[in-house]
């Protein structure tokens, strides 16, 4: 049952974790050199904030003072990789719950959270 839940996910557009966990951050991974975040986006991410979930964006090109990624963004910036650029990632902790590929509306981001 758990498998076909995974395929299924998988088929839909979305990540693949077990189903039913809490959302506790999302990044909105992009390339500023290849354009900025649409506005529509700015705003979902907003609302998110507001609802107690930590989201933000993310220039894929971004490092520290170390020219390593910031820890919080690695597992993000490892699923952009694999999915392609611009993407959402939403997460429970450190596992990826699902991704949106390319969201351009308030309302694509705030339906992956849920």
């Amino acid at each position: 049952m758990l498998v076909a839940l995974l395929i299924l996910q998988a088929v839909r557009g979305g990540g693949i974790v077990a189903p039913a966990q809490t959302v506790t951050a999302a990044v909105y991974c992009y390339e500023q050199s290849k354009g900025s975040v649409p506005p529509p986006v700015l705003a979902g991410i907003d609302k998110l904030n507001r609802a107690g979930i930590m989201a933000t964006t993310f220039d894929v090109t971004t490092t520290d003072g170390t020219g390593e990624t910031p820890e919080q963004y690695k597992v993000p910036l490892a699923t952009a990789n694999e999915t392609g650029i611009p993407v959402f990632v939403v997460m429970a902790s450190n596992a990826v719950v699902r991704t949106v590929k390319s969201p351009t509306t308030a309302a694509e981001i705030e339906g992956a959270v849920k």
